[in-house]
């Protein structure tokens, strides 16, 4: 009877060890520059990967299953943190990288017609980037950058509104091409602006993006609810509608 007994136990304890743990899934890196403590994980665990291959100049979009919440973050030891909880199947997670400050040379576009200003219709409006600012000498101005489709023809326009203490607001537009805002929308995919809800201000100046999500909704994110590289963001969607403006503009 004892040795029935221990034999059990035994039993027991090989499944214990072998044949009852928890299945353990897969974490995959699609792209250099991930770093994570595990290559496996349980369902239910936290994840909690980081990615520190970082360049000058050139910003990221960070993908994942699509049935991943994944939070992300950033801070100057780490880089790119990303945490989430692993699901019950294999996780990938993705990265494209992009320099934002090139332009196509070769790019053809019409003379901007001298009537482009009345084409401009409030509905048609793609992308605003607006940047408000406060000086000693000048006091409050503010510049604005503002992406509209055209009805008919080729190319985007760009409208530039400018305005510098007592003065009055200035307007110019031209043609830009159309992977204009597609640069900028990179941008916003890169950094997840739509799901900015912390609370990080710059001094000195106040900016607010405005565009439109994947399914046709608005959406406004300000320098006021921006996460740690926010001003990461901010700063690369100014750089890529300045150079447009610098280079089709007046």
């Amino acid at each position: 009877m004892k040795r029935f007994l221990f034999f059990l136990m035994g039993v027991f304890l090989i499944m214990g060890l072998f044949g009852c743990g928890k299945k353990m899934y897969k974490l995959n890196f699609d792209g250099y520059g991930f770093e994570s403590k595990k290559t496996s994980y349980e369902e239910g665990e936290t994840v909690t990967v980081y990615y520190d291959l970082i360049a000058t100049d050139t910003d990221y979009t960070f993908t994942c299953d699509s049935d991943v919440e994944m939070d992300r973050d950033y801070d100057n030891s780490h880089g790119y943190v990303f945490v989430f909880t692993m699901p019950d199947h294999d996780v990938t997670l993705h990265v494209e990288s992009r320099n934002t400050m090139e332009y196509d040379p070769d790019a053809h576009l019409p003379e901007t017609p001298p009537d482009l200003k009345d084409e401009i219709d409030p509905e048609n409006m793609l992308f605003d980037y607006y940047e408000k600012t406060v000086s000693d000498e000048t006091g409050e101005g503010y510049e604005e950058y503002v992406l509209y489709q055209r009805d008919e023809g080729a190319g985007t326009i760009l409208a530039v509104y400018t305005k510098a203490g007592d003065a009055d607001e200035e307007m110019k537009c031209c043609l830009v091409p159309d992977d204009t805002w597609d640069s900028c929308m990179y941008i916003v995919r890169g950094y997840n602006m739509e799901g900015w809800d912390k609370e990080t201000s710059l001094e000195g100046k106040y900016v607010v993006v405005k565009f439109n999500n994947s399914k046709g909704e608005p959406v406004r994110v300000t320098s006021d609810e921006m996460p740690q590289d926010g001003y990461g963001a901010f700063d690369s969607i100014s750089e890529i509608l300045w150079r447009a403006w610098c280079q089709y503009g007046e």
